[in-house]
């Protein structure tokens, strides 16, 4: 409590984590933005959001290259 004032708990959900993910792989983000992650986002959410973003990542170069060799 402070000062009489319960503040809520603010719980993060996966597209927000997806979110932080991408925005960090691209390097844009804005420093309330990166404080509002912060306190939302747990770590496990983060690695979570980060191995669906590169499978997604990896699986994308690996149809590119298919689709490439094939012609």
């Amino acid at each position: 409590m402070n000062g009489g004032v319960m503040m809520a708990e603010r719980k993060a959900g996966l597209l927000q984590a997806l979110r932080t993910v991408l925005s960090a792989l691209f390097g844009v983000r804005r420093r309330s933005t990166h404080d509002e992650d912060v306190a939302g986002l747990r770590p496990i959410q983060v690695i979570i959001a980060g191995v669906i973003v590169v499978a997604a990542f990896v699986l994308a170069i690996i149809a590119f290259v298919q689709f490439v060799a094939t012609r």
